[in-house]
């Protein structure tokens, strides 16, 4: 339930401190999270937590973009100028996103073909605190989005979709500790992060085609005030 009985000028100065950066707190979250979930990755040898913590990586730098952007278009839009540093931001962080796609893939099936013995127990439980920081996050930028007009921001947009890409991460993750501890089935840790890297794959294409339709609008409006 929430109360909506704030006195106007408090609202507006936390409304200011709001869009002073949104991303701010899930960047702090997440990093301190992705160090600690690649070192157990790499300490439990789980693929799936190893996929998903590259993902975080990939989801800091993606923030810390979005932040940098944010930052910068509020000032061009405060300057009555169109920034570009939201549409580069987005095509570094699809251009990450490939790359480590492309590693998930060929280290997944390496391990089909050679398992590796996976510390279950850790892998679930370091995957489980992933999933509630990484729901604590999504939600924090998803109400952002409602709240306070960021639905049509594609830096906004880019940053939420790697966030709940990242939710998915943790579940197949989750999954395989818990499928690993249960039956010492190997095969399903490789085979769950080749699940994360395709919603990664999703992620991005739907990314790369906004960018594309962002850069496209743009140089049509400029072609456009050109001939004016």
């Amino acid at each position: 339930m929430h109360h909506t009985h704030a006195h106007p000028q408090d609202n507006t100065h936390a409304e200011d401190h709001q869009h002073a950066n949104p991303f701010l707190i899930p960047f702090i979250l997440i990093a301190v999270f992705a160090v600690i979930e690649f070192s157990g990755g790499i300490w439990t040898r789980s693929l799936a937590l190893l996929g998903d913590a590259w993902h975080m990586f990939s989801d800091v730098f993606a923030l810390g973009l979005a932040m940098y952007a944010s930052h910068r278009t509020a000032k061009a839009r405060r300057e009555a100028k169109h920034s570009r540093a939201e549409i580069i931001a987005s095509i570094l962080n699809a251009a990450l996103m490939v790359i480590v796609v492309v590693w998930i893939v060929i280290e997944a099936f390496d391990r089909l073909q050679h398992p590796y013995v996976v510390a279950s127990g850790y892998v679930m439980l370091i995957a489980f605190f992933g999933l509630v920081i990484n729901l604590i996050v999504a939600q924090r930028l998803h109400h952002h989005a409602h709240h306070h007009g960021g639905k049509d921001n594609l830096n906004h947009r880019a940053a939420l979709l790697h966030v709940m890409g990242d939710v998915l991460g943790s579940v197949a993750a989750l999954m395989a500790g818990v499928v690993i501890y249960y039956t010492g089935w190997l095969a399903i840790d490789p085979l769950l992060s080749l699940v994360i890297s395709v919603l990664l794959l999703l992620v991005t294409m739907s990314l790369i085609k906004d960018i594309w339709l962002d850069i496209r609008g743009e140089s049509q409006h400029n072609s456009h005030e050109h001939h004016h």
